[in-house]
């Protein structure tokens, strides 16, 4: 990827935010999988047996008997649900999701009927797109998200004027005289 040089503050911090999550991402991967390749480096790093090639002789000149094999993940049996939630319920990094579970009824969308019909996975989305973000998510996952977070108790303080328009702008940017006002000089620390 070629590095650009006209990046302002706001490409920046979008540039800055992708490594981060790039690399919580890694991290988060590292966790879940580390444990099956440090089984597997475990395996590679033992000391190897050295054998001497056997000596062919005219008794041996046929196939040797096929002897059966076992494979490691054969035969293992599966593992129960309840295992696997008393597991999560112990690992600690398992409360670090970050989306709230979905409710059972708008899961249910997901497994009935097709996208190309409307319905399945179109139907879930569209659902879960009414949703705000506050909703699905316990925090901002980016800063983008913080401009609008918890938006709605912000509108719900703000009163409709009492009297019709509103002169928001003209009343508090601009002032009739060149002077600050009366009204304003007691406010005023010099």
């Amino acid at each position: 990827m070629v590095r650009e040089l006209n990046m302002d503050t706001q490409r920046q911090n979008f540039w800055k935010e992708s490594i981060k999550k790039e690399a919580y991402v890694r991290l988060h991967w590292l966790e879940k999988y580390s444990k099956d390749f440090n089984r597997a480096r475990s395996s590679l790093n033992r000391p190897r047996r050295e054998v001497a090639a056997p000596e062919a002789t005219k008794s041996q000149s046929a196939l040797p008997a096929i002897t059966k094999r076992q494979v490691p993940w054969y035969g293992k049996k599966k593992e129960k649900a309840s295992d696997f939630l008393l597991e999560k319920a112990s690992d600690p990094n398992a409360l670090l999701v970050e989306m709230r579970p979905v409710s059972t009824h708008t899961r249910k969308l997901l497994y009935d009927g097709f996208s190309k019909e409307g319905t399945g996975r179109y139907q879930y989305l569209s659902v879960r797109k009414l949703q705000r973000p506050e909703d699905k998510y316990e925090y901002p996952l980016t800063s983008a998200w913080e401009y609008g977070w918890k938006l709605n108790e912000v509108v719900s303080e703000m009163k409709a004027p009492q009297f019709g328009r509103s002169r928001i702008v003209q009343d508090t940017f601009y002032r009739n005289k060149g002077i600050i006002p009366l009204g304003d000089i007691a406010t005023v620390h010099v």
